[in-house]
């Protein structure tokens, strides 16, 4: 019998949701296995709504994510994403290509806003800033399991955490990845309650759009299932974790109705609504080159103590409350405190057995950190603690989230392009700013300017393509070929033996920086050059 459903009709007594369990009141004559029902839900006098502290937590999620988010240049893959973006918006049409990109999701959520607010850096960032943020009150239909001091408590890490702000300020697809991850565990958890059909027809959706996120919603999935499965072995004990898991087997014809809509929503988005019918073969050729990457590193491999390094930096905060979490519910043998800190636990040690690392994954690891976190919130909030202790552990917490917004900060709009900073990867140079102006005034100083030529020789590029496709006549290559005599050309040093003629041309050459190791030799033909001011 499912144990929520007994305490639903068990509320004569606070003692049974109290801090050691106790069973004083009456029970339905029914035979379950005894545990702290507050593992199921938090008691009812703190499962009510949350207060203001909660919402403020959400108006400042808001304001770290959508303030100044233009101070930085695009990234590398924001530039490439955005291109995508742009073609679908031109009427060009848009195929997954699972060999390089990830799934179609950004593009698709990006749409409507980009057709109303256009493709400027702003209305790029702003879907995903936006879902960022609203992971504060997706974690409302929790409040039954954490209690509102528990989810308050983790709105506030979420909000102020500094990856989440950092990478939910760029528009690519990690961030959705972790929104649609809080909203299943959400509406799995509201569907456990209720039984609802509605619950878990949404609940398939949201697996179906996870999976058109990313393909490592593979790794997502496998760390909820294990999490799962180790919360109902403590919820019914080893010998009924199988009748505890039958009971919750939905029935066939909801069954039926939720693959159906996972199965629509799949073949839509892959086959870009119906427009590129070979997608959906692609969405299951696609994990077998993600995984030779995650094998084999492609470039980004790092040690297996990346993860933990960077959280320590980062996420310090997040992970000492997540450990004391994950004890609190191993003491009270909590089977929501042991799914959250199982899954937390698997999350870091998946992504740190895999060669392939990049800082965003993190967030993955982050997001079950915080609902942990949330659990040693709700334990504090129960019990009877002095006014002096609680004093002491409020003012560490805020000492803690000072820290965190210091440090989010300096990532995301002061230090954005400093490689010392372990969130910093690959980011794009404040740089680029004086180059893009350098380049177009150039263009300007044209008896034609819309007759300007430009040509690129870049082995990286990205986003300069974006950046520049309003100029008229462009062209991207890698190597240089015969002797150019376009108005403007763009290389990487290692062709500066190739180019070096043109100074007796008349040509004239400056050098920036695109992203750290990556410098970019602007060629300007002599009568666009400029006075020496302009050229500084």
């Amino acid at each position: 019998m499912d144990i929520a459903r007994i305490h639903g009709q068990t509320q004569t007594s606070t003692d049974l949701h109290g801090p050691e369990g106790r069973e004083s009141a009456r029970l339905p004559s029914v035979q379950v296995r005894a545990r702290p029902c507050s593992s199921v839900r938090a008691p009812e006098s703190l499962a009510g709504r949350p207060g203001w502290l909660f919402w403020l937590a959400f108006a400042v999620a808001l304001a770290a994510r959508l303030a100044w988010l233009d101070v930085r240049p695009l990234h590398h893959d924001e530039g490439v994403n955005a291109w995508f973006l742009w073609d679908l918006l031109e009427g060009r049409g848009y195929s997954y290509n699972p060999e390089a990109f990830h799934g179609p999701f950004l593009y698709f959520a990006g749409w409507l806003p980009g057709r109303l607010l256009g493709l400027g850096t702003v209305a790029l960032r702003l879907p995903v800033a936006l879902a960022s943020a609203l992971m504060v009150p997706l974690l409302l239909p929790l409040r039954r399991r954490m209690g509102a001091a528990g989810i308050t408590g983790a709105a506030w890490l979420l909000a102020l955490s500094p990856s989440l702000i950092d990478y939910g300020r760029d528009f690519i697809h990690e961030t959705y990845l972790a929104v649609l991850t809080l909203a299943l565990v959400a509406v799995g958890s509201v569907w456990l309650e209720t039984r609802r059909r509605r619950d878990l027809l949404l609940a398939a959706a949201v697996v179906a759009l996870l999976f058109t996120v990313k393909e490592t919603a593979v790794l997502t999935v496998a760390g909820l299932a294990v999490a799962a499965g180790a919360a109902s072995w403590f919820a019914a004990g080893p010998g009924g974790w199988r009748g505890w898991w039958s009971a919750r087997v939905p029935r066939g014809r909801d069954l039926g109705l939720a693959a159906a809509i996972f199965a629509a929503i799949w073949i839509l988005f892959f086959t870009t609504f119906f427009t590129n019918p070979k997608g959906l073969a692609d969405s299951v050729r696609a994990f077998l080159p993600w995984v030779q990457k995650g094998v084999q590193g492609s470039g980004h491999e790092k040690p297996w103590t990346y993860f933990p390094e960077v959280l320590l930096r980062f996420e310090a905060l997040t992970v000492v409350a997540a450990l004391g979490g994950a004890a609190v519910a191993v003491r009270r043998r909590d089977p929501w405190g042991i799914f959250c800190a199982v899954w937390f636990a698997g999350q870091l040690a998946l992504y740190s057995a895999i060669p392939y690392k990049t800082p965003w994954l993190m967030i993955n690891i982050v997001l079950p950190g915080a609902l942990t976190a949330g659990v040693l919130f709700r334990e504090v909030a129960i019990r009877p603690l002095p006014v002096a202790v609680r004093g002491c552990l409020a003012a560490v917490l805020i000492a803690g989230l000072g820290w965190c917004a210091w440090r989010a900060a300096d990532v995301s709009v002061r230090r954005y392009d400093d490689p010392a900073l372990d969130l910093v990867y690959s980011d794009t140079s404040r740089e680029v700013w004086d180059l893009l102006a350098f380049v177009r005034a150039a263009a300007a100083r044209d008896h034609d300017p819309d007759g300007v030529t430009l040509t690129a020789y870049l082995a990286s590029r990205w986003p300069l393509p974006w950046y520049l496709r309003d100029l008229p006549n462009n062209e991207w290559k890698t190597q240089v070929e015969g002797q150019p005599s376009d108005a403007i050309l763009l290389a990487d040093r290692d062709q500066e033996a190739s180019l070096s003629p043109l100074l007796r041309r008349g040509y004239r050459r400056k050098r920036f920086l695109l992203r750290p190791g990556v410098e970019v030799d602007v060629w300007v033909r002599g009568d666009l050059w400029g006075p020496p001011a302009a050229n500084r």
